[in-house]
């Protein structure tokens, strides 16, 4: 299926740690990868890489990628010199002011700093283990978006195919007409100028044939042909197929020129010109196709 290479796609893992990731692409000759990550796992960044790589061919992907830290799994850790000092410092206030009763576990801890929490810290692969299906949402939504897209490309592409196939196909009828306007015009052109000369047919043949071969289009026609099916049956291929079709173009580009200097005729010249502007519309559509 034609995909282009402008979308944007996001997901969401509410697993154990909460991940965003927001992926947006645009058009670009080959891919390439951007990814913003939370510091601490920077190391995540190639295995993201790795993983567009297997999905997408073309394109720049800017990739964002959040961690929500209150998410993230913490314990709560116990300052065991600072509860001593609190209760030995408790204990000499005791004794300096003669207070009776215990120390009670509950003094203690309403004392500061006894207590912080901290965050633990995961293994890389847990980490990633939770990141990836944000991330394959993501890339899902992204090609679904690059899919449609590459829909509308491909019904402009193939209104274009149809107008450029029925301009060649004009061209092509004319350029029969072409020679025998061709040969109606040298006699006239010989009589006027020579009024009391008798024609001589076969030379006059030999310059209409002589005419007729160098304008002569037919394997031009054949191979604009041939490039327009070529196009239309790339619909439904699998993988990366812009690259293709620009070569393609180009090739028709030539034919259209070669057809365009054959002829001197100005209604040939004039549909040459159409199809060389519908061609030009086209690349500049595949310039977006993955």
């Amino acid at each position: 299926m034609i995909r282009s290479m402008t979308g944007y796609g996001r997901g969401e893992s509410k697993a154990e740690y909460f991940w965003v990731v927001e992926l947006k692409s645009v058009n670009h000759r080959f891919l390439d990868i951007y990814v913003r990550l939370p510091r601490p796992w920077l190391q995540l960044e190639e295995k993201i890489k790795n993983f567009i790589k297997e999905k997408i061919s073309r394109g720049r992907v800017d990739v964002f990628v959040s961690l929500k830290s209150d998410n993230i799994p913490s314990e709560i850790k116990i300052d065991k010199n600072i509860v001593e000092n609190y209760y030995k410092k408790l204990v000499e206030i005791k004794q300096d002011i003669g207070f009776e009763g215990p120390i009670s576990l509950s003094l203690l801890s309403m004392m500061p700093e006894i207590f912080s929490l901290e965050e633990l810290e995961p293994s890389e692969q847990d980490m990633w283990d939770s990141l990836e299906p944000a991330l394959n949402e993501a890339v899902s939504n992204l090609i679904v978006m690059r899919q449609k897209e590459g829909h509308n490309l491909w019904q402009d592409i193939l209104m274009r195919l149809q107008i450029i196939e029925d301009k060649t196909e004009q061209i092509y009828a004319r350029s029969d007409v072409v020679v025998e306007e061709y040969r109606q015009r040298l006699v006239q052109n010989i009589q006027k100028l020579a009024q009391d000369i008798t024609l001589d047919p076969e030379r006059l043949e030999a310059e209409v044939v002589l005419f007729a071969e160098r304008s002569n289009i037919t394997e031009e026609v054949i191979r604009l042909r041939s490039h327009i099916e070529q196009l239309r049956g790339m619909e439904n291929s699998d993988g990366s197929v812009g690259k293709k079709m620009e070569f393609i173009i180009q090739e028709m580009y030539r034919e259209t020129n070669t057809i365009g200097s054959k002829s001197s005729d100005n209604d040939i010249i004039k549909e040459v010109i159409e199809i060389k502007s519908e061609l030009e519309k086209i690349r500049e559509q595949i310039q977006n196709i993955e």
